[in-house]
């Protein structure tokens, strides 16, 4: 087992992602840790914080991370989020503002360069296969091999991005990735607070899209299951920026023909 992940109590090289829209909360990051994971909180609030920590606490023993998002996070969340045995932070510049174990999402190896410098304990690498809000432009595994030449050897690094099954963790691991970061796929367990009828959704896939058509209030790349909204705002000229032909497909480097 890798001495972070050794040192953190985390029995298996996986990390569930944190998640927003409560998606993922105390019962799924709980579920997770339990199981020998690195389960993940991700809610709004420094009230919000303390209470699913406790709840997660209260479910299991085992390590729990929360996730915060720089552009929104406020600094009294920082110090409720210090109360989890690690705190993840993504999409901004890096910054440690916690004194425990801290590990910074990158879609870049500048990005991952800038993370180290700033004493991280790790680096999760995000592929553009990722779901939900999307960081990375490079295929995950290409991303991990690059930022493991330009970062000392022994470093964590967490790969994230398609990460659907046990042979893409597997892979991760191969190349050598730290633990595989998953969040679309842990969406379909029963402690996920995701709708049913989202689920059925996610499992029935067979494509994805990388657009910018949730963007109002954050003009963010987001992957999504394509439906009518997305097909209306195709029309309407939002920026389909990627088709991948299943959730953990490989990224098909060029851009769809959206015309």
């Amino acid at each position: 087992m890798p001495p972070l992940l050794e040192r953190l109590g985390v029995e298996l090289p996986v990390v569930q992602a944190g998640m927003g829209g409560g998606l993922s909360r105390h019962e799924l990051a709980a579920a997770v840790s339990a199981a020998g994971g690195l389960g993940t909180i991700a809610v709004n609030g420094a009230d919000s914080i303390r209470r699913e920590l406790a709840a997660a606490r209260a479910l299991t023993e085992k390590p729990v991370a929360v996730n915060l998002l720089l552009p929104f996070a406020r600094r009294d969340w920082f110090g409720a989020a210090a109360e989890a045995d690690v705190v993840v932070t993504f999409w901004g510049k890096p910054r440690r503002q916690t004194p425990g174990a801290w590990l910074h999402q990158c879609g870049s190896v500048e990005e991952a360069r800038e993370t180290h410098a700033a004493g991280a304990d790790g680096v999760i690498v995000q592929g553009v296969e990722a779901g939900g809000h999307v960081r990375g432009t490079t295929p995950a595994l290409e991303l991990l091999e690059k930022a493991r030449a330009a970062l000392p050897a022994g470093y964590p690094l967490f790969l994230g991005g398609g990460i659907a099954e046990r042979a893409d963790v597997k892979a991760a691991l191969a190349a050598g990735a730290t633990a595989a970061v998953a969040g679309t796929r842990f969406l379909l367990s029963e402690e996920s607070r995701a709708h049913a009828l989202y689920k059925e959704r996610l499992l029935a896939a067979k494509e994805t899209l990388l657009t910018d058509l949730f963007g109002a209030g954050w003009p963010a790349p987001h992957r999504v299951v394509p439906n009518a909204a997305t097909e209306s705002g195709r029309r309407r000229g939002s920026r389909l920026l990627n088709r991948l032909l299943a959730p953990g497909a490989r990224y098909t480097p060029r851009p769809c023909n959206c015309g």
